[in-house]
């Protein structure tokens, strides 16, 4: 699934950040030539939904894993359960190794820094033209081609794509609820009681990014839609 000469790459990115997006777009052109810029949005429903929409389907999105109250990483997975004709790159702020695993089993092709324009400039031209890409610091985390990622994740083609965690009360959510770490717990308890991330960190001493590592490992973790449908799973078990 190589680029042919000639034909444009279509890209699309979805960041809850708007100067992200504007900065990605800014810059893309030198990083990837022979990108055309589609869209930019700022919410994972929207970009999942454009993503999987023939009229509006890139070629290459490029997902924020940190969204607001959604993860990159639970919009890889709905997208690439449904189709492998849309190659995932996951871009981030914090450290790639946060992540990497995680999206890699959500069925993407790559992470790297937003702060790494080299890296990034790399990891475009690879995973546009059907490759992988892992940066050194997550050489061990094996990412898969789009078909192969589909292939597994849709149980090698003979399983109806399904998104899990779509009932916040039946059994799966409950053992998924189950393994979840302390911290991961306590997180989604803290948030159900109305604290905000600032205020949690405030409490335990860390940085506010490492609560919202936990609450999105949470929400990773349940099959949930969203942070606060994980708050929904974990408050009724």
């Amino acid at each position: 699934m190589g680029i042919e000469k000639g034909t444009p790459v279509l890209v699309a990115a979805v960041d809850n950040d708007r100067m992200a997006l504007l900065a990605l777009k800014g810059i893309l052109p030198q990083l990837l030539p022979a990108a055309q810029w589609l869209w930019g949005v700022g919410n994972a429903d929207e970009a999942v939904a454009k993503a999987l929409n023939p009229e509006t389907r890139p070629r290459l999105l490029l997902v924020d894993v940190s969204l607001g109250e959604a993860t990159g990483v639970s919009v890889c997975r709905k997208i690439r359960v449904r189709t492998d004709r849309v190659m995932l790159l996951g871009i981030t702020a914090f450290s790639v190794d946060t992540y990497a695993e995680r999206l890699a089993a959500a069925g993407a092709q790559g992470i790297v820094s937003k702060a790494d324009i080299p890296q990034l400039a790399k990891a475009l031209r690879t995973v546009a033209a059907g490759g992988t890409f892992a940066p050194d610091s997550v050489a061990s985390v094996t990412f898969r081609t789009a078909a192969d990622a589909y292939q597994s994740l849709t149980d090698n083609g003979t399983a109806t794509p399904t998104v899990r965690g779509t009932d916040a009360g039946d059994d799966g959510a409950a053992n998924r609820a189950a393994k979840l770490g302390a911290k991961e717990s306590e997180t989604l308890h803290l948030l159900s009681r109305g604290l905000t991330y600032d205020q949690i960190a405030a409490q335990w001493g860390v940085a506010a990014s490492t609560v919202r590592t936990h609450a999105h490992r949470a929400v990773d973790k349940l099959g949930a839609h969203s942070l606060a449908h994980a708050i929904a799973i974990w408050l009724s078990n």
